[in-house]
């Protein structure tokens, strides 16, 4: 089973504007007419923007909205779900759930917002987007931020997921079977879903109890989104762009906890290919260092942000 692109871990088995005003914050969410679909925004904070990519394929927003929010201080942060994704519409042709306009939609949302040049902030698959924009969009770029991001090529990234299955325990394999043989699983719905989404993101935490701070929040039409998105899978099945990363010149940070396997399998790579790049390594931490080590995330993101010019 691979936990870092959900999208194949299941195939197998099945603006309206609400605006507050704090002291010095904003607050804005709804859909936006985005690149031919509508995609669902979320604003929060200002200052300096950065567009938040979040994981998946077919997650949302939502699990790393409380951990990087505290952002928002300083800070403002524009949260989307992508394309088929979440709270954003599901009404499109599944021939447009592609690569190249999941990246289209990032350039599309730039104008959107009105903003010259980007910081980029992805987590997990969202780094493959982040990356292949940079990639593609170099003169619109401001910098990159990369959150335990998978890797530029399917070969690390699969080495990483055999990495995660020798973590699973026998106790594992039988509430993985409970959930298979529970009547919610077998009527697909969103909450079976995610307690065996949980199941495997647990072992991407140093510390297991925090998977209970990872908050998916699968819609009901997760089932119908995840047909949609195996559309990626010509995309993603198998794939290296290694040798383009080279191309990035923008100021690149990579953050990663020790303790994920995409550190060394896919981290240390892309920081060699990007020139200049930094790599902030967070001890004790795994895969969510927005949730598991907050502090130590938030400050190397504030120190980071504080030298762009």
């Amino acid at each position: 089973m691979k936990y870092y692109v959900l999208l194949f871990a299941f195939s197998s088995i099945f603006f309206t504007n609400c605006k507050e005003e704090s002291i010095s914050k904003t607050s804005e969410q709804g859909l936006k007419e985005i690149n031919g679909t509508q995609l669902y925004c979320r604003v929060e904070g200002s200052g300096e923007p950065i567009l938040i990519i979040h994981g998946g394929p077919g997650l949302s927003h939502d699990y790393l909205f409380k951990g990087i929010n505290t952002l928002s201080d300083h800070h403002k942060l524009i949260f989307y779900d992508q394309r088929a994704s979440g709270q954003s519409s599901i009404n499109l042709d599944y021939s447009s759930v592609s690569l190249e306009n999941f990246i289209q939609d990032i350039e599309s949302l730039r104008k959107e917002f009105g903003i010259k040049k980007i910081n980029l902030m992805a987590h997990s698959w969202g780094g493959v987007l982040a990356m292949k924009y940079a990639i593609q969009f170099p003169e619109n770029m401001k910098s990159l931020i990369l959150v335990n991001s998978i890797g530029a090529s399917s070969d690390s990234n699969n080495m990483a997921n055999l990495e995660l299955v020798g973590r699973f325990t026998k106790k594992d394999s039988v509430e993985r079977a409970e959930i298979f043989a529970s009547e919610a699983f077998q009527k697909r719905e969103p909450i079976a879903i995610e307690s065996l989404m949980n199941l495997g993101f647990k072992h991407q935490f140093y510390d297991s109890i925090y998977i209970d701070s990872l908050q998916l929040s699968l819609n009901q039409n997760f089932i119908q989104t995840s047909g949609l998105l195996q559309n990626l899978g010509k995309d993603l099945t198998k794939f290296d762009f290694v040798e383009d990363l080279k191309s990035i010149q923008c100021p690149t940070l990579l953050v990663y906890g020790d303790y994920d396997p995409l550190t060394d399998l896919a981290g240390r790579i892309t920081k060699d290919a990007i020139k200049g790049s930094k790599i902030q390594i967070i001890k004790n931490c795994g895969h969510f260092p927005f949730i598991e080590k907050n502090e130590a995330f938030k400050s190397t993101i504030i120190n980071f942000m504080a030298d762009i010019k």
